[in-house]
């Protein structure tokens, strides 16, 4: 080569003062290097070099960024070729610091730049061969000022040559020697980490990754080496949280003291075991199994005897594959991990709680039963993640909370769990504890019968949310699964379905009040009675009838003035709605109404009414006794909350609750006729008053229950007759249309007993009546509306039939004054039709 090349004459080219002939001979200097053959012998050009690299050096420093560029270009192609001998390799790291390393920017040129630190790591790989040997050791710092300047370039594609080139020289370099630099050089790095390029962002946690192999376990330099880092474990780039689990590989298989940082390097593989990429997950676990066989490898002695006794996990999570020993070990020695990962679980930002969760459930995954220990620790926090108001951080923690069930020590963590429940009485710790207990194996009669116990108290069962009314519920389900597990005692059992039954009822009732769509929750809660009235062998209306009193004696102080929205009105208006009136808690849901319409708000007490006047329609159906019993009880029921509420009142409450109570007289009628048809009668003072109310709602019930009082004597039964009928001409359509009816339906009991006169004088009275009922009836007949016309021929046709005599009079006297004759004629035709059918159907059956 030094035959071909006349290195004076190029000497003397590159020293021209017309920069394209330095130009020209530099482009030809690096294409004679390139095409250079294969035999030509090192020391033929390591001879031109040395001739020629001062002048080739110098141009480093021209003022035409052409020439610097050639220049470099041809001395990175001399290195190629050129033995790695010290000579060459300080002086050109000297020029390269000289034009890189300062602390002013001295080549503006980017492309140079990127040029110098592509030359620089040519040396490293050519050189790195030498070892620790020849002068590399001595140009440590100034290799460091060029890294140094390179990673903080503004140019990123200088700033990741300088990350790899560093990575090239960790790899040659003498621990005791660098280390000195190693600060430094992660100081530049950490600025890198927030680079808005993800390539960037990898090549410098690459870089930190084979600097920290070099740094000083003693100090803070490696704890804060791994603090800066460990936020890109959330970064939103896959490759980049993947280089963070390649950095915690690298950590843990040839950091030396990598025994002491565990509790800081497992974070960065165990949250890329979680990763939502199945890139991430498929790269970093191959290497996490690596890891764990090294430690298993380390500690042989121990593991293999925890082996032999490591039993498989009968409880283990589907679809999820158990961590080898080697991997388990590596966590269970780090169990101090815990609080920092708790920590960070109530974190202000949203993506730091849900990282911290995913690295939870990795740890939990890995501890195993020896996390048991540390179950206190852990139960405070996870309990708040799963009420976390970002639903990705909640079902996260709901996930770490089954995991824990399922893998940490039942006897051991459950009596922290109950104390906990019982201290903390939010939806927070229930949740969690559900989750847990939900998915564990295990639970005694006692603990059982404690957590029923404590969810039909009152800071449980009578909650107004929703969302902890649900957990409860789900609860429930849990207990009643696991209590077919048991073998208990029948009456033990008895006891711990009444508990199981009145918490539900009671939850159901608060969830059917509450103004929000309660349908899940009934859904649950019906499912449950359901599944305890299968178990008892009976029915959810016999389970009503059984244990609806232990839910009513729970509806305490009602003795204040609350309103209808108050916590005891809306439990006791739900209990009557979902289980109507029971003959076996009747005394006692007197006493508590009695109380509402004494002590609570008028709101409150109509809000009461109005669901007993609900539930009253289905009392035959619902008080399952003998028809005695059941009239008595009725009786006692009209007597003591209906009948002194028809008696009128002055003011708008008792206008209201009159009201009611007349709606829940006319639903008793219908829901229990026969019952009714003896008590009626001791209401029927009330009856002319309450037909002629202000209040529309009151006249249309009591003209509705008017039809079903029967048995009343003509004295009885004349008041309210001739109220009924001053209802023809009220302002409601409505009631008068009911009225025309309700006139044909009233039929009094005549006293056979009486003397001829007083008998006569009775029928005489009555007599008076069906014909002034029959005139205002023929004359509602010709009324333009047409159901009142209805009406009024469907009671003449039942009052013809009854009274004959009376109606062909009346007729004859209408039908002189109707203004439509041919429609009362009709009338009178379609009458007479009638009875002909019949009398020729009676003589038929003769």
């Amino acid at each position: 080569m030094s035959a071909e090349l006349d290195t004076k004459q190029i000497c003397s080219e590159l020293q021209s003062e017309d920069y394209r002939q330095r130009c020209r001979t530099l482009l030809q200097l690096t294409e004679h290097c390139a095409a250079a053959p294969a035999n030509t012998s090192v020391e033929a050009i390591a001879g031109d070099f040395d001739e020629l690299y001062l002048h080739l050096l110098k141009c480093y420093g021209d003022r035409f960024e052409k020439v610097r560029s050639q220049a470099v270009q041809a001395v990175s192609a001399f290195m190629q070729s050129l033995p790695p001998l010290d000579f060459h390799l300080l002086n050109v790291v000297s020029t390269l610091a000289e034009r890189m390393g300062q602390t002013e920017t001295v080549e503006q040129s980017e492309e140079i730049r990127l040029l110098y630190i592509q030359q620089l790591r040519l040396m490293l790989q050519k050189y790195a061969q030498m070892g620790n040997a020849g002068v590399l050791r001595e140009c440590y710092e100034q290799v460091v000022q060029v890294l140094n300047k390179s990673i903080r370039d503004a140019y990123a594609a200088v700033q990741r040559e300088g990350c790899a080139t560093l990575v090239e020289l960790t790899t040659v370099a003498s621990t005791h020697e660098f280390q000195p630099y190693t600060e430094t050089l992660a100081i530049a790095l950490y600025s890198m980490l927030n680079h808005r390029h993800a390539p960037a962002r990898i090549a410098a946690v690459q870089a930190l990754a084979h600097l920290s192999l070099h740094m000083n376990a003693s100090g803070d330099s490696l704890k804060r080496l791994i603090g800066e880092v460990s936020p890109l474990l959330m970064d939103n780039m896959p490759l980049v949280r993947r280089e963070c689990g390649q950095m915690g590989v690298l950590m843990l298989l040839q950091l030396k003291d990598r025994y002491s940082y565990f509790e800081r390097i497992l974070p960065l593989v165990l949250c890329c075991l979680k990763d939502d990429s199945p890139e991430v997950l498929a790269y970093i676990q191959p290497r996490w199994l690596q890891c764990g066989k090294q430690y298993y490898d380390e500690n042989e002695a121990e593991l293999a005897q925890q082996e032999i006794a490591d039993l498989p996990v009968a409880n283990y999570p589907a679809d999820v594959e158990r961590p080898s020993i080697g991997c388990r070990g590596l966590v269970q020695r780090s169990l101090r991990l815990l609080a920092l990962i708790t920590r960070e679980c109530s974190d202000w930002k949203d993506n730091v709680r849900l990282h911290s969760l995913k690295l939870l459930y990795q740890f939990v995954l890995h501890a195993e039963a020896s996390m048991t220990a540390k179950f206190f620790e852990a139960y405070p926090h996870v309990a708040t993640a799963c009420c976390d108001a970002e639903t990705s951080v909640a079902a996260a923690a709901t996930k770490v909370a089954d995991l824990m069930g399922r893998l940490l020590s039942y006897d051991a963590w459950i009596e922290h769990g109950l104390h906990g429940l019982e201290r903390n009485a939010r939806e927070s710790y229930l949740k969690c504890f559900y989750y847990m207990f939900d998915a564990a194996q295990g639970g005694n009669y006692e603990q059982l019968l404690r957590l029923a116990s404590l969810l039909k108290c009152v800071d449980y069962a009578h909650t107004l949310k929703p969302s902890l009314q649900l957990y409860i519920l789900k609860m429930l389900h849990t207990l009643l699964r696991k209590s077919t597990e048991l073998n208990a005692a029948l009456q033990q059992l008895q006891q711990l379905y009444a508990l199981l039954y009145a918490t539900a009822l009671k939850v159901m009732g608060l969830a059917y009040s509450l103004p929000h769509d309660s349908a899940e929750h009934l859904k649950l809660g019906e499912q449950l009675l359901e599944q305890l009235a299968a178990l008892e062998a009976t029915t959810v209306e016999q389970l009503h009838e059984r244990w609806l009193l232990l839910a009513l004696l729970d509806v305490q102080n009602l003795d204040a003035a609350l309103d209808e929205q108050a916590e005891p009105v809306l439990l006791l208006n739900g209990l009557i709605n979902l289980a109507g009136i029971r003959a076996s808690c009747l005394p006692q849901l007197i006493a508590q109404v009695q109380l509402v319409f004494a002590h609570c708000s008028s709101s409150a007490q109509l809000h009461i009414f109005s669901t007993l006047s609900i539930v009253s329609l289905k009392w035959s159906h619902t008080v399952r006794v003998e028809r005695e019993q059941r009239t008595q009880l009725l009786s006692n029921f009209v007597q003591q909350l209906v009948a002194p509420y028809l008696a009128w009142s002055a003011g708008g409450a008792a206008e209201a609750m009159r009201s009611v109570a007349m709606a829940t007289t006319c639903a008793l009628a219908q829901g229990a006729e026969l019952e009714m048809r003896e008590i009626l009668p001791t209401l029927a003072k009330h009856m002319p008053s309450l037909l002629e109310d202000h209040n529309v709602a009151t006249r249309h019930y009591a003209i509705k229950a008017i039809c079903y009082f029967q048995g009343l004597s003509v004295a009885e039964l004349k008041p309210l007759a001739y109220a009924t009928m001053q209802r023809l001409d009220d302002p409601a359509a409505g009631i008068r249309n009911m009225a025309a009816i309700a006139v044909a339906k009233l039929q009094p009991v005549f006293n056979s007993e009486l003397e001829p006169e007083p008998a006569a004088y009775e029928r005489e009275v009555w007599d008076s009546f069906i014909k002034r009922a029959m005139d205002l009836l023929l004359l509602y007949h010709e009324s333009p509306e047409k159901d009142m016309q209805a009406a009024a021929q469907s009671s003449l046709m039942a009052l013809a039939k009854l009274h004959p005599v009376a109606w062909e009079e009346r007729y004859e006297r209408a039908l002189s004054q109707a203004r439509r004759k041919e429609d009362l004629v009709e009338l009178y035709g379609k009458l007479q039709i009638k009875e002909e059918e019949q009398q020729q159907t009676n003589s038929d059956d003769a």
